[in-house]
């Protein structure tokens, strides 16, 4: 039986055309939302009963629209980590599944928070301006492996930020709510500590 699944997560869909053989050999009928960010509790309303399954980003899952996807809706899955926008109480008392993809954005996060920091170090920015400028300014800047990181949620992307501020030789500080595994403290060298204390010693947060 062929199952409909809406897709809705706005970075999936350009690509979402080399999928479709994989996923129509498994039995889905792709239903693709025309989005830019994210869809509203009205522009969901719109597929409310037509359809057994969402990809999404971080459209407005209310309670509201659940109640009305339901009870064909059996999963809501976000591309992506964050959930924040689901009701899971509604979905969990609807009988909805919600899933997420934890780890599916981590390595392109710390390759963009290890690029600003050489950006802010080198003053790239600032010499960028100078030269558009007509002027060859001798802008001074710093080496990363002179400055101290501190990651705030030594998380999947805070972790791979870690990794990669190691090679350049930082010093790492690392805060978190929850225990840290004593093998990836070790791994790349973080020394954790209370966030005062993070943020009185961090270059770099």
């Amino acid at each position: 039986m062929t199952q409909r699944v809406l897709f809705s997560a706005p970075y999936l869909l350009p690509v979402l055309e080399s999928f479709r053989p994989m996923l129509e050999v498994a039995g889905l009928e792709l239903v693709t939302a025309n989005v830019v960010e994210r869809l509203s509790e009205s522009d969901l309303l719109p597929y409310a009963g037509q359809v057994d399954g969402v990809v999404c980003g971080d459209d407005q899952f209310s309670r509201r629209v659940l109640e009305a996807f339901a009870p064909r809706l059996k999963v809501v899955s976000k591309w992506g980590t964050g959930i924040d926008s689901i009701d899971r109480q509604a979905a969990t008392e609807l009988g909805i599944e919600v899933g997420s993809t934890p780890g599916a954005f981590s390595h392109p996060v710390g390759d963009t928070v290890l690029a600003f920091m050489l950006a802010f170090s080198r003053r790239l920015p600032w010499i960028d301006r100078e030269m558009k400028a007509g002027r060859w300014e001798k802008i001074p800047g710093r080496a990363l492996r002179e400055c101290t990181l501190g990651v705030i949620g030594v998380g999947r992307c805070g972790r791979e930020v870690l990794r990669r501020a190691r090679s350049f030789g930082m010093r790492l500080l690392g805060n978190d709510i929850v225990p840290i595994p004593e093998e990836f403290v070790r791994e790349v060298g973080v020394e954790m500590l209370p966030l005062a204390s993070l943020l009185e010693q961090a270059d770099f947060v």
